[in-house]
């Protein structure tokens, strides 16, 4: 009777270790990206909430603080606007005010959207990556996570200094009184700019691991002939360098290792689709701030040419273009990004092909490897706008375009004011 007991121990002593290894590598996971998430808090903005060493949703108290936050940052606001709101006031300093009222509502739904309604989602792309990696076998690569908390910390440094060198030129090289809505309304471009650094990199944890993908194809394809390939064995632990070992192995009618690297795609293509549907939002809203500082840009410089004898024209010019080159410079970001990615699908799928026209290998494999093509062919790994706008390196074009466009508008406008 006593071994049915001790069974029963055993098992629930391997289920609970299992469950603690794995919240131990959600939190190792959840560390690359703490610092940016933050700066996050700091706006009132929770994905989720670690408690005990485990990642669960936000409770009443997060939900309550998000939206204490948010209050205080709308009544400040509107305070703030309504003594800066002047009928007579020009179309540049117009714009401004509009501007800052986009800025405002980007940030509302933002913050209510992410606290409020998709804590799910942002835990099930934690979750999703955790099983990625221990398919990959990067649980035990250590480098792998402070290479990426390195990235973070680069990213999350030069998003704070750039943000303030440009407020601080923009309070006190204006030419007028440091007023409250510019005091206000710097955190709110800054809360812009860092819930696209957060995009961006999780859409680089996407493109790290599918290079590690494309390495363990590279691997196979380069030591498929030699004899001394042999058949990968999972080891407790490795020296760090897990992504260069051959993890498909020898070539035989058995190995179904490609499979399991197809498996893996799959996971990454879901993963893909599932941030581009949370961070919809503050991209589109990014592109549409862009937008308008452009046109502010380009009249305040028309401006400029017609009126150049105004006191403080100058300093009030450069500083709308500073703020013009960050938004740009921001879209570039995300494009550059969101290329880097497509670019690793294609060495994925030129990889896989590969293997797909080696008639040396089994028929298995290469079966493997022809389903892989159909898994690349279905998750192209594009990120979309609210299924409007592709982001991807053409996206900068696009705005070079519609500025030309506007400029040609805004030249011939400006004549009849």
């Amino acid at each position: 009777m006593e071994v049915p007991e001790t069974k029963r121990q055993r098992s629930i002593k391997e289920t609970e270790g299992n469950v603690n290894v794995r919240k131990k590598k959600e939190i190792e996971l959840l560390n690359t990206n703490r610092p940016a998430l933050i700066l996050e808090n700091l706006f009132g903005i929770f994905r989720f909430r670690v408690q005990n060493n485990e990642v669960v949703p936000i409770n009443k108290t997060r939900k309550i603080l998000c939206i204490i936050l948010l209050s205080i940052y709308i009544v400040l606001f509107s305070l703030s606007i309504r003594k800066s709101i002047n009928i007579t006031a020009k179309f540049k300093d117009m714009m401004d005010e509009v501007l800052s009222v986009v800025l405002m509502i980007q940030y509302t739904l933002c913050s209510i959207r992410t606290s409020l309604f998709f804590n799910q989602e942002n835990m099930r792309i934690l979750t999703t990556l955790v099983d990625l990696d221990d398919k990959l076998y990067l649980s035990t690569n250590q480098n792998f996570y402070k290479k990426s908390r390195r990235v973070t910390i680069k990213v999350v440094v030069i998003l704070l200094l750039v943000h303030t060198v440009v407020s601080i030129l923009d309070l006190f090289t204006d030419g007028s009184d440091v007023d409250m809505s510019k005091i206000v309304i710097l955190p709110v471009y800054m809360e812009q700019s860092l819930e696209i650094s957060v995009f961006c990199l999780m859409i680089m944890m996407l493109t790290r691991r599918l290079k590690v993908i494309n390495n363990y194809l590279v691997k196979f394809i380069d030591e498929k002939d030699s004899s001394k390939a042999s058949v990968f064995t999972v080891r407790e632990k490795k020296d760090g360098r897990t992504e260069e070992f051959n993890l498909i192995g020898r070539a035989s009618s058995d190995n179904m290792k490609i499979r399991d690297l197809a498996v893996t795609y799959d996971i990454i293509g879901e993963t893909c689709a599932l941030i581009n549907e949370v961070f919809n939002l503050p991209i589109c809203m990014a592109l549409i701030a862009t937008f308008m500082y452009v046109v502010i840009t380009i009249w305040s410089t028309l401006g400029y040419y017609r009126d150049s004898s105004s006191e403080g024209n100058t300093a009030s010019l450069a500083t709308i273009i500073l703020w013009c080159i960050t938004a740009m410079c921001l879209i570039t970001f995300i494009s550059m990004t969101c290329e880097k990615l497509l670019l690793a699908r294609t060495e994925t799928k030129v990889l896989v092909n590969k293997i797909i026209m080696d008639y040396n290998l089994p028929k298995t494999m290469r079966v493997q490897a022809k389903a892989f093509m159909e898994l690349i062919e279905a998750w192209p790994l594009r990120i979309y706008i609210y299924d409007m706008f592709s982001v991807d390196i053409t996206l900068i074009l696009k705005y070079i375009s519609v500025s030309t466009t506007y400029l040609i508008v805004i030249i011939q406008i400006s004549h009849y004011i």
